[in-house]
């Protein structure tokens, strides 16, 4: 089985690809999309939320493109306690209610518990974990060391194996079972 997962938000949007086999995640490629904010003075403020907007669904239009998963995993969002951030929540709700399939959902507390077993995980740790698991991978680097921007990415790999302890991705596992 196919999958596409996803950390989705304004600014970086994290995502892994690869296979689902007998239960087992096995990731063959990862990626960052970022959508900063823009430079140039607009007319409106909203036009460059808009056009972030638009640049992150379309460069995950283009993964669904290229990957057509199965099953897509995603990492929601549960609020924030700014204005900024909730303009990001708002945005990742309406990707994933975008999205051409409805994505299995897991929250923050499930990536990190599937990641390293604590709630109470740091980004570093989760950053650890998924590099110790595919160091193979397109990891970013300077001098020397993994990049914070990595947690973005790592994110993703964790929602894949959040998600598949899922009772939905049981019953979609088990639908594929009996084709």
């Amino acid at each position: 089985m196919k999958f596409l997962s996803l950390d989705p938000s304004l600014t970086n949007t994290g995502w892994a690809a690869g296979l689902i086999d007998n239960g087992q995640v096995i990731v063959r490629e990862i990626g960052l999309i970022e959508s900063p904010k823009g430079k140039a003075k607009q007319v409106r403020a909203s036009s460059d939320t808009i056009a972030r907007c638009r640049n992150t669904w379309q460069q995950v239009q283009e993964l669904i493109d290229h990957f057509d998963p199965n099953v897509i995993f995603a990492e929601t969002p549960t609020g924030s306690q700014s204005a900024n951030g909730m303009k990001s929540y708002g945005a990742t709700c309406q990707l994933l209610a975008c999205l051409p399939v409805i994505p299995i959902e897991v929250t923050a507390e499930q990536v990190k518990v599937a990641a390293t077993g604590k709630k109470t995980a740091s980004k570093s740790d989760i950053i650890e974990w998924a590099f110790d698991l595919y160091p193979e991978l397109d990891w970013f680097f300077h001098a020397g060391k993994l990049q914070g921007k990595n947690e973005h990415m790592a994110d993703a790999i964790a929602a894949a194996y959040a998600g598949v302890k899922t009772s939905q991705f049981r019953q979609l596992a088990s639908m594929f079972a009996s084709v």
